[in-house]
Parts: C-alpha cells; sequence; structure tokens
C-alpha cells in the first residue's frame, strides 16, 4: 500500500505535490525512509525527488570517510543527508539561501538524527559579500536569486526579502566552514558566481566540484547564455577536468583525473 501511494504521489502535477509537501511540513507530518544504498535517512518530502540523480551517486562514489563536503544550494537535504547516511564518518555543511527552505532542511536534518553530521547555513553565496533580493516561489525548488527562476513551471512569487550574500573564500578564511573535499552546486543559474567567490579554496585545497550549469535568464524570460561556458573557463584555469553527465558535471582536480 505504501509504495502504491508513493508512485502515485509521484505522478502528481507540480502545484498539488507542492501544497501537499507544504502541508506535511508544516504539520510535522510523515518523515518517511529513504533509501542511500544500503543505508538510510528521514525526510518530510513526500518522496525522494533526486535520490537517483546522476551527480549525487557520482558524489557518493568519491566520498569517504572523514571528508568534508559542502553543499551549496542544499534545498531541502537530499544530498546532504544522503552524505550523511551513506558515510557516517563525513562531515557535511548544508548552505541554502531560502529562509523557509532552510526550516524545512533543518526538520529533516532533526528527524534523522544527523544533527552532529550537518550543520547548516542560511545564507547565499556568490561572488561578493553584499545582500540580494531573493525571491521565495510557491515551488520552493524553484526559490532564486532571479524572479523568472521562482515563477517557472507554473509557480508564483510568494514573497520577497533581503538576504545576506558571502564567499565560500571568506567562509573558508574564517574557519566558519572548513576546507571542503567535495563541492556540490546546484544555485538556479548562479554557479559561475559562487565559483568566482572560491578562487582561494579552489586553488588551495582542491575539492572534487559537482556543478549544475543551468542557463541564465533575465527577468522576463529571455535566455541570455549559458552559464556553462564561463563555469568551464574558470575550472579550467584552476586545471580541473570536467567530466559531463546528466545535466550536470563533476570536475576533477587535474592531479587526480
Amino acid at each position: 500500500m505504501a509504495r502504491r501511494v508513493l508512485r502515485l504521489v509521484r505522478h502528481l502535477p507540480d502545484g498539488v505535490y507542492y501544497g501537499l509537501s507544504t502541508r506535511n511540513y508544516r504539520h510535522r507530518g510523515i518523515a518517511t525512509r529513504k533509501r542511500v544504498r544500503e543505508r538510510s535517512f528521514r525526510s518530510y518530502e513526500l518522496y525522494d525527488r533526486h535520490g537517483n540523480d546522476w551527480l549525487l551517486a557520482a558524489l557518493l562514489d568519491r566520498c569517504r570517510d572523514g571528508d568534508r563536503v559542502v553543499d551549496v544550494g542544499a534545498n531541502t537535504g537530499v544530498y546532504a543527508l544522503s552524505v550523511a547516511a551513506e558515510r557516517p564518518g563525513a562531515t557535511v555543511v548544508a548552505i541554502e539561501a531560502n529562509p523557509e527552505t532552510v526550516e524545512r532542511l533543518r526538520a529533516n536534518v532533526e528527524s534523522s538524527g544527523f544533527e552532529d553530521r550537518i550543520a547548516i547555513l542560511p545564507i547565499g553565496l556568490g561572488a561578493e559579500a553584499t545582500t540580494a533580493p531573493f525571491y521565495r516561489s510557491s515551488y520552493h525548488e524553484l526559490s532564486s536569486f532571479k524572479r523568472y527562476n521562482a515563477e517557472r513551471w507554473g509557480a508564483r512569487v510568494v514573497g520577497v526579502e533581503e538576504i545576506a550574500v558571502t564567499t565560500l573564500d571568506e567562509l573558508v578564511a574564517s574557519g566558519e566552514v572548513p576546507p571542503p573535499d567535495h563541492l556540490k552546486i546546484d544555485v538556479e543559474g548562479f554557479g559561475h558566481e559562487v565559483l568566482r567567490g572560491a578562487h582561494e579554496t579552489l586553488a588551495n585545497h582542491r575539492p572534487f566540484v559537482y556543478v549544475e550549469p543551468h542557463a541564465t535568464h533575465d527577468d522576463e524570460g529571455d535566455r541570455t547564455g549559458s552559464a556553462a561556458a564561463d563555469i568551464r573557463a574558470l575550472l579550467e584555469a584552476h586545471e580541473y577536468a570536467v567530466i559531463p553527465g546528466e545535466d550536470a558535471w563533476v570536475c576533477v582536480p587535474e592531479a587526480d583525473a
């Protein structure tokens, strides 16, 4: 019966799914168990929407106990929770700019009992320290520093607020974030900005980088280009080899390629 319900949920229209998901989080309803290879975690997501991602599998293949993972654009925590479940000796810093999503992420970490494995930073990352308007979407995954991103797939903007933005280099230099062995970036078209703020981290600590190089758009929805070429150029300047996969890249320091 449970599997049948999950199959039905998986094929719900986006608006219905997100509405039910919001209610489940709000009332701390059911935190179901999600499998990660031989391990599992719990979350209030109605099903494991990204548990079969190629990029997640690439991260889990390379991660070892004792490694440090920085998850930029953690959303509700599928990657962070998966790493914590599969590699109990690893530590994760989950960085998420959306205040509402941070609370969902926190609920999932607590329901899994991973408070000692996952640290949560409620902040945006970019190329410089600043503040910027953040558009919260009715489909929480689409919330973004660009209005267009928050209004895709029939979603709507449900709130706008100023969010503090800093750089990964600053967080590492201050000791707030440990030098990462793995850096995952999924930030709806802002991956290049995040990497521009990580030059020292890339040069000195040489993490594996897992990135989704989304297209970029203006607020009217017109495509302004792709971040892919800029991301590739930046990483190759730091002597990384880029391995393309399913809508994402694994980027390996050339000494390890």
